[in-house]
């Protein structure tokens, strides 16, 4: 059995395919991991998502800060904005089924070896409190989702701490699991910063700069930071390499540590 884990397609359809058949993918025993953001932004999200849910008995998948976007629009929470590329998803006839099965996906997916997250793992938490708090999020986001979506966005708080409110766990819990790219010097969240690790201001250093309070005896398999695209650091591996952005779509092998990546395909694009 081989696990290949891909980084953020965001409605790439033809990128996936083109990836799909170059890895030694085989679906009678293989898994695919898919680090979150798996619609908006590319032409084809209705066709991604509804491949991968054709295709789940062989895919896990994480929460990315796009496919919860795609459910806080779905239930009534947030409006589009220009850059959305949702609309063929939101009005298809099997809209109510993907969204059920979504609802369902973790915020990060934990096994023996690996740890799979959409933006990364915060210092200060041990792999056992990132757990609880990704469940008791999305407990919240399954049996509350009006009142979740509605309370979901905003930038505060940017620290941790056990004595905050329900809501303010959530929120701080999506934020780290799914946008988290940077971290102030006191380990607060960064919000603004999403350029390359060149460029990073003096103030601001990547989450995994950090060394974390507890052990990390797990590879943290991740996406979303696509300006640094495939990058390896001292706790794992960031694997969103651009394909939105006109570059490429990367799987990796976490068995053999191979990689694969295909150049995105202009048919998601234009």
């Amino acid at each position: 059995m081989a696990t290949f884990a891909i980084g953020d397609v965001q409605g790439c359809y033809y990128s996936l395919q083109d990836l799909i058949k170059k890895i030694p993918f085989d679906s009678t025993k293989d898994e695919l991991w898919f680090v979150g953001d798996i619609v908006n932004r590319g032409k084809f999200s209705l066709e991604t998502l509804s491949w991968c849910f054709e295709n789940r008995k062989n895919i896990k998948i994480v929460l990315g800060n796009h496919d919860l976007h795609f459910l806080a629009i779905f239930f009534n929470q947030r409006k589009h904005n220009k850059k959305d590329t949702l609309n063929s998803l939101l009005e298809s006839r099997e809209i109510n089924q993907l969204v059920e099965w979504v609802l369902t996906w973790p915020l990060i997916f934990i096994s023996e070896k690996e740890i799979l997250v959409h933006a990364g793992i915060h210092p200060c938490w041990s792999f056992d409190e990132a757990d609880k708090n990704s469940n008791d999020t999305c407990v919240l986001m399954q049996s509350e989702p009006e009142h979740f979506f509605k309370v979901m966005y905003g930038n505060t708080p940017d620290t941790w701490s056990g004595e905050m409110s329900r809501d303010e766990k959530m929120r701080f819990s999506v934020n780290a699991l799914t946008r988290m790219r940077c971290l102030h010097k006191d380990q607060s969240l960064d919000f603004k910063y999403n350029g390359s690790l060149n460029n990073l201001p003096a103030h601001l250093k990547p989450w995994f700069s950090f060394k974390p309070i507890f052990k990390r005896d797990k590879r943290i398999i991740s996406g979303h930071w696509s300006a640094i695209e495939l990058h390896k650091h001292p706790y794992g591996s960031s694997i969103d390499s651009a394909c939105i952005w006109g570059k490429k779509l990367t799987a990796l092998c976490l068995e053999d540590n191979k990689t694969y990546t295909v150049e995105v395909n202009n048919k998601d694009l234009n």
